[in-house]
């Protein structure tokens, strides 16, 4: 959950910053990457707590993930050593 909290406030100050730049009347491909850029360094400061626990969060999954396939190698490893 904390990384979809943590994506939707990105996606949020992302597209606050490039409703401001539309406000301007910026309406080109460069307010969408100048919106990308600014939206990154804002997130990127603002929200260091959410970003750590987004982090711990995806550990968690890879972490799960890993677990089944140490499971698998050990069963290969065993019947590569039965034959």
């Amino acid at each position: 959950m904390q990384v979809l909290i943590y994506w939707l406030m990105r996606t949020a100050v992302f597209l606050g910053v490039y409703g401001l730049l539309w406000a301007l009347k910026w309406f080109d491909i460069w307010a969408v990457l100048v919106a990308f850029i600014v939206g990154w360094a804002a997130s990127y400061v603002a929200f260091p707590g959410m970003r750590k626990r987004a982090a711990l969060e995806m550990d968690g999954w890879i972490s799960r993930s890993r677990r089944g396939t140490v499971i698998d190698d050990a069963v290969e490893d065993a019947e590569a050593e039965a034959e």
